[in-house]
């Protein structure tokens, strides 16, 4: 990924901590560096510019419970993969990221066995993770980890509450949820418009960032001073074509839980209309034949 490149997001719907609005969002050095209706010269110096002529959606980065290194194995009642190397871990790994960048999952949250796997592929990709862990297993204790111990969920020292009452599933919603299950869905966004009769889409989207808030990552709204994780959707294309002409019907677009076109983490864009940027996919055949086999 180029490292410093400046994004300009003209013309396009967004989520501020006040309101949804129309305009512009540049990026520079990894964050937001201004938003508004309007912008100043030297935004339009930047490297990377989208020009969406009012038909584009952007929202932060989603957070939320998702497969890593089971992604490919999902549903397959593949338990034991004792048998892997460490190197064909890390190619399920791979997978795993790139599914969860290109459904919009900007800061992933794995509760795996492999989970120091996880966190070095993470930090070679340049990407964001966070894990549930049980407390005092990792050696590797860099970045987000939530600690489980006697079913009660913690950050930093900060007690959530119990596991039971802090994390749910689609199907599962209650008042005292905080982080979204999303394991074994696959593509996220979209499983979840089967349920916008349990939430309103902005409940769910203050569900989907709220790992941000517990962690201080973000506010989970687009604002100057945040970090760049965002995600955004063109409604130019005929199978995403929508109407927003207010607040009203942004909500009700995102109610559809459309994947995205475009993500930025950490202001780099990781994925362009089916292009992974960030993560190179490798063949995973090899490795499942390999666990066929077992």
């Amino acid at each position: 990924m180029a490292s410093g490149v400046r994004v300009l997001l003209g013309n396009l719907w967004f989520p501020t901590r006040e309101e949804v609005v129309k305009g512009y969002i540049f990026v520079e050095n990894g964050r937001v560096g201004f938003t508004g209706s309007s912008i100043e010269p030297e935004h339009e110096l930047s490297e990377l510019q989208y020009d969406f002529q009012g038909w584009g959606l952007a929202l932060h980065g989603f957070s939320a419970i998702v497969d890593i290194v089971e992604f490919p194995l999902r549903m397959l009642g593949v338990k034991d993969t004792s048998i892997l190397s460490r190197s064909e871990v890390e190619m399920l790994a791979e997978a795993g990221f790139a599914n969860a960048i290109a459904s919009g999952v900007t800061m992933p949250i794995a509760f795996t066995r492999h989970a120091e796997v996880v966190l070095s592929v993470a930090r070679r990709l340049g990407v964001k993770v966070a894990v549930v862990s049980s407390r005092g297993v990792l050696s590797d204790t860099t970045g987000y980890i939530f600690e489980l111990e006697n079913s009660v969920l913690s950050f930093r020292d900060s007690v959530l509450g119990y596991y039971s009452d802090v994390v749910c599933t689609p199907r599962s919603l209650k008042p005292s949820c905080r982080i979204l299950d999303l394991r074994g869905a696959g593509s996220t966004l979209q499983v979840l418009a089967a349920f916008i009769d349990s939430m309103d889409s902005r409940g769910f989207y203050r569900l989907l960032t709220e790992p941000y808030r517990i962690t201080g990552e973000s506010t989970g709204f687009i604002e100057a001073g945040s970090p760049a994780d965002i995600q955004v959707v063109d409604l130019r294309n005929p199978l995403k074509a929508s109407i927003i002409e207010s607040e009203a019907g942004y909500w009700s677009t995102l109610s559809r839980f459309m994947p995205p076109d475009i993500v930025l983490v950490n202001g780099e864009v990781v994925y362009e209309k089916g292009e992974h940027i960030a993560v190179v996919l490798k063949d995973l055949t090899r490795i499942l034949e390999k666990l066929q086999s077992r």
